[in-house]
C-alpha cells in the first residue's frame, strides 16, 4: 500500500509542475496599482479617554516587480529610505503606505484632517510582500490596514455627525507610488 501511494504523490506532484509551467506570469507594470477592496468600522469608547473610530481599509495591489515591502534593515542613513534627509527634513520614503484622511466640511466639499502641528500620522510602513524572496516577479494581492481615527477630542476637528473618508497610495523599493485611491465615506457616530 505504501508503494503504491508514492508513485502516486509523485506523478500528481509532476503533473502540478507541467500544468504550472505551461501558465505564464502576468504582465503587470513596475509601477504598483491599487483598487478599493473594502472598509470596515468599529467604534471602541472605554469611556474614560477620547473615543476613536478603528478603521481597517484592504486593497487590492499588483506589482510588475513585486518589490512591495520595507524591512527595518532596508532605512539605514545611506538609503533612499533613510528617516531623515541631509537638510534635515523628514523623508517621505521613510514610508511606503500614504493615508490622508478627510472630513465633509459644511459646504459639503472634503478637506483633509490636521491634527495641530502633527503632519503625516497617517503614513506607515508594511513589511516585504514578495514571496520570491527578493527575486523579481509580478506579485498581485490583498494590503489590509488599521488605524484609529480620534473623534470629538481636543487635538481633532473630527466630530459625530461628520462624514469622513481616506485617500490611500503605496510605494515600492524602487520608489515607483501606485496610484491614489479614495474610500467609500462614513458618517462618525
Amino acid at each position: 500500500m505504501i508503494l503504491f501511494r508514492t508513485p502516486l504523490r509523485s506523478t500528481l506532484a509532476l503533473a502540478a509542475l507541467a500544468v504550472n509551467s505551461c501558465i505564464s506570469p502576468p504582465n503587470f507594470p513596475t509601477t504598483p496599482s491599487i483598487e478599493f477592496k473594502d472598509m470596515t468600522v468599529t467604534r471602541v469608547d472605554d469611556g474614560v479617554l477620547t473615543a476613536y473610530d478603528r478603521v481597517t481599509i484592504t486593497v487590492s495591489f499588483q506589482d510588475g516587480e513585486g518589490d512591495l515591502g520595507l524591512r527595518k534593515e532596508d532605512k539605514t542613513d545611506d538609503s533612499p529610505y533613510r528617516q531623515y534627509l541631509a537638510d534635515g527634513s523628514p523623508n517621505r520614503n521613510y514610508n511606503n503606505y500614504f493615508l490622508v484622511p478627510y472630513y465633509r466640511t459644511s459646504d459639503g466639499q472634503y478637506a483633509p484632517v490636521e491634527f495641530g502641528n502633527a503632519k503625516n500620522i497617517y503614513i506607515s510602513t508594511y513589511p516585504p510582500l514578495d514571496p520570491a524572496g527578493g527575486k523579481a516577479a509580478p506579485l498581485k494581492g490583498d494590503l489590509t490596514y488599521t488605524t484609529e481615527i480620534p473623534v470629538d477630542g481636543n487635538f481633532t476637528p473630527i466630530k459625530q455627525g461628520q462624514d469622513i473618508r481616506f485617500e490611500l497610495s503605496i510605494m515600492d523599493r524602487g520608489l515607483h507610488e501606485s496610484n491614489k485611491i479614495v474610500t467609500p465615506s462614513y458618517r462618525v457616530q
